[in-house]
């Protein structure tokens, strides 16, 4: 598995010279450590977590949000097994994005399962931007919290949402 941290780092716990100037710096957070120390007790367990690539592990209000290469995130959608041994490892719910992807696919990747129907970028005095996410009508029900994913758009690319539902129910 790949991590922000070496390897020996995040089997140990105990950051090298380098990895501890990373954290130091910024280039690194306390998340991206505790994300890749977490995962890697895990990889040696799984091989499919094990080919991996994390490159980044954010904490937004409660939840992890873990960016995975697009064919990691791909795997996960496709397995909800290893998806909960993942959110049991890390002890609180763990969303999963993929690096490489652009706005309209980083949010389709917050809203899944639910059917992204368009997304429609506003730009608004003073350099502001506002992006309108349409669902689907049925989605109404489903179990993605909005609130979330409108907080973990802003904190990981500041991208600031307006969701609205197609049969016109809004939720700013």
């Amino acid at each position: 598995m790949k991590t922000p941290i070496c390897s020996f780092d995040a089997k140990s716990g105990v950051l090298c010279r380098k990895c501890e100037a990373k954290l130091k710096s910024g280039s690194l957070t306390q998340d991206d450590v505790e994300a890749a120390t977490k995962l890697i007790g895990l990889a040696d367990r799984d091989q499919e977590i094990n080919k991996f690539t994390l490159v980044r592990g954010t904490r937004v209000h409660g939840d992890f949000v873990l960016v995975l290469r697009s064919s990691d995130v791909s795997v996960l959608r496709g397995n909800k097994e290893l998806v909960s041994k993942i959110e049991k490892q890390m002890g609180q719910k763990v969303w999963f994005v993929e690096t490489e992807a652009s706005d309209r696919r980083f949010i389709e990747s917050l809203f899944h399962p639910l059917k992204v129907l368009s997304v429609n970028f506003f730009w608004l005095p003073e350099a502001n931007k506002l992006t309108k996410v349409i669902i689907a009508e049925d989605a109404q029900n489903a179990p993605v919290n909005i609130d979330k994913v409108q907080k973990i758009a802003k904190a990981i690319r500041n991208i600031e949402l307006l969701v609205e539902f197609k049969n016109n129910q809004k939720r700013i």
